[in-house]
């Protein structure tokens, strides 16, 4: 029985392929979130000081994509399941999507 071993390219292009798009070590999400929330902050107060917070916001997000890079996702797709009728009981939430 013949041993398959994978090249340094072929793990390379298999991670490069599962990873979520990125621009500058970010994800896109992450870019979005970034904009969004000092973008919505400023919008509501009416004060154009929040867009100030953009940089910092842009840094977090780049010190969090070093660390996991699926996260921004997997809080995406938190926001999207929906919570079980015995959430008490189990302390979950359902998998299935709204």
């Amino acid at each position: 029985m013949e041993h398959i071993q994978t090249t340094n390219a072929e793990a390379i292009l298999a991670l490069s392929m599962t990873r979520p798009s990125m621009l500058g070590g970010l994800t896109f999400s992450s870019i979005g979130v970034s904009f969004f929330v000092p973008g919505m902050a400023a919008m509501v107060t009416r004060s154009v000081w929040f867009f100030a917070l953009i940089p910092l916001f842009l840094f977090l997000s780049y010190l969090v994509c070093l660390k996991d890079v699926y996260l921004f996702g997997v809080f995406g797709s938190y926001s999207h399941v929906k919570i079980c009728r015995n959430k008490r009981h189990w302390r979950c939430r359902s998998y299935a999507p709204r």
